[in-house]
């Protein structure tokens, strides 16, 4: 009898080691077909949220830089009324320069797209970035670049004496008191912006009242941004985005 159930055990044992091994291999076989589909479905996505993500990025840094542009020509206005000094933002692509071609230097060497200049008294002034003098300026973005790429008209306010043609380039549509594109603005000690030819080595002939109304472009190929500055000073964004529909309110 002891042999007999000890081989009737043994078989016992052996038959239900064989299913839990079976088991085994049954669950991890499963297991490994669920990571290769979840592998394959997060690829998946990684595929389709990756550039979603670096657009969304793309457009935030843009919308930082407009945002950082307009908060210098804001400074400029404000401290032309706090110090009654005369206040220049100059603006533009790589090679933009002042009127007598120093070019627009940010603090840490580069190309700056934009530069306030505390150009002094009004009998002093000459709208020239000279040594020793006070300035502020943005470093450039890799991505973006002064125009537009999605805008088919100016943003609405935007009183500036240049066509509005896209890509508008220059980043602007200011013109001086003689009817030429130019890329500088100048706030007057009561915070109007007006416009001025630059020549003569002090400032030239400056615009009246109501000169200095028009608007700066940014773009990162996407999105589109507008610094409106209005004929009294006010500063206000505004967006164009790739899908269309024109300047957001």
């Amino acid at each position: 009898m002891k042999n007999r159930f000890g081989e009737v055990r043994a078989g016992l044992s052996f038959s239900a080691g064989n299913g839990a091994s079976d088991r085994r291999l049954h669950s991890a076989g499963i297991t490994l077909i669920e990571i290769v589909i979840v592998v394959a479905i997060i690829g998946i996505f990684s595929m389709v949220a990756i550039p979603s993500i670096s657009r969304s990025l793309a457009d935030q840094q843009a919308r930082f830089a407009a945002m950082e542009a307009a908060d210098l020509v804001r400074l400029a206005r404000a401290e032309a009324v706090r110090t009654g000094e005369r206040h220049v933002v100059f603006f533009g692509p790589p090679g933009t320069t002042d009127p007598d071609g120093t070019a627009l230097m940010h603090t840490d060497g580069s190309t700056a797209p934009l530069l306030v200049l505390k150009d002094g008294p009004p009998a002093t002034s000459n709208c020239r970035i000279d040594p020793g003098e006070s300035k502020r300026s943005m470093g450039a973005e890799p991505g973006l670049s002064w125009g537009v790429s999605q805008a088919t008209a100016r943003v609405p306010g935007d009183e500036g004496g240049a066509a509005f043609s896209p890509p508008q380039s220059s980043g602007s549509t200011y013109v001086d008191p003689a009817a030429n594109p130019t890329n500088w603005v100048l706030f007057r000690p009561d915070g109007i912006p007006v416009v001025a030819t630059g020549t003569g080595g002090n400032c030239g002939t400056i615009g009246r009242t109501g000169t200095g109304g028009a608007a700066l472009y940014i773009t990162n190929g996407r999105v589109d941004y507008a610094i409106l500055i209005t004929p009294l000073g006010s500063i206000r964004i505004r967006s164009w985005p790739h899908s269309g529909g024109g300047w957001s309110s």
